[in-house]
């Protein structure tokens, strides 16, 4: 079994699959498009002080470096292989440019953190879930502290196993919200090993890429609510941008990836145009 990291790689695949899934969509159907994420704090007693905030900014400013090595290409194009030719060739010129996208303050005597990424739609998709990993992690690592790494293992062991003793399938999804790379590298470490006693659970992939290379497991993920909503507001329209998205999606994917969100603004409007054939539509662009 591969050896845990202490720290997270310098990586562009620790990142989630539907981002890169989502990216190639935008590079197809609107590559001049802007964009801006503003960071909200779901939980105002979660804090930030001046030694995360300053490890943060650090943490941003070193995006910068990052790149797809050939390796990181060969393994996207050989495991999803809906990838195309020119999206792959996007990704092996793609790198961050934090100090021109993302803006950071902290509010010291409140310690609420302010975070903003502007640019173009194509290229500032990626910073949303390795910006909250770091965030989680700054806070954890500083303002937080009363938490350690003992038992962690035998614990997501035990309750992997059960769930796969029950014959259930299931998959991480925990890249955003971590304390530590380190503490999602352990999940990961203890799911992969998981043998069902009997019948046919266990774990079915994780939608972090690097951790999925790393264990040998199926990385997960297709499409996100961001990209109805972006549709929604470059095409100026709500009633029908559940429809548009898949529309575009599957001009895309052509049906691999298939999975559609009903509630991105409510499931009663999604079914409404889902039912004006669109299934018709979907032949259309065969």
């Amino acid at each position: 079994m591969a050896a845990i990291e202490e720290r997270a790689p310098a990586s562009i695949l620790d990142q989630d699959l539907y981002k890169f899934c989502m990216q190639q969509a935008v590079l197809e159907h609107y590559p001049d498009a802007d964009a801006e994420y503003r960071f909200v704090n779901r939980d105002p007693s979660i804090l930030f002080n001046r030694e995360s905030f300053e490890w943060l900014q650090e943490r941003i400013s070193s995006m910068a470096e990052l790149r797809a090595t050939s390796d990181d290409l060969e393994y996207l194009r050989s495991t999803c292989s809906y990838f195309s030719v020119d999206y792959i060739a996007y990704l092996s010129e793609f790198k961050y440019n934090p100090s021109a996208e993302v803006t950071c303050s902290l509010d010291e005597t409140s310690g609420t953190l302010s975070l903003r990424v502007c640019g173009n739609w194509t290229r500032v998709i990626l910073y949303e879930v390795p910006l909250l990993a770091m965030i989680a992690e700054s806070h954890y690592r500083f303002v937080d502290v009363d938490w350690n790494y003992a038992g962690q293992r035998e614990k997501i062991a035990a309750k992997g196993q059960r769930l796969a003793n029950a014959g259930c399938r299931f998959a991480e999804f925990g890249t955003r919200r971590r304390r530590s790379f380190k503490a999602q590298d352990i999940v990961m470490s203890e799911l992969a090993r998981i043998k069902p006693d009997g019948g046919s659970g266990g774990i079915s992939g994780t939608s972090n890429v690097y951790l999925a290379r790393k264990y040998g497991v199926q990385p997960v993920g297709t499409i996100g609510h961001e990209w109805i909503m972006g549709v929604a507001a470059l095409e100026n329209t709500y009633r029908d941008a559940d429809r548009l998205a898949l529309l575009k999606w599957y001009q895309t994917y052509k049906g691999r990836l298939a999975v559609a969100l009903t509630d991105t603004f409510g499931t009663r409007v999604f079914f409404s145009t889902f039912d004006r054939d669109l299934a018709d539509m979907y032949d259309s662009v065969r």
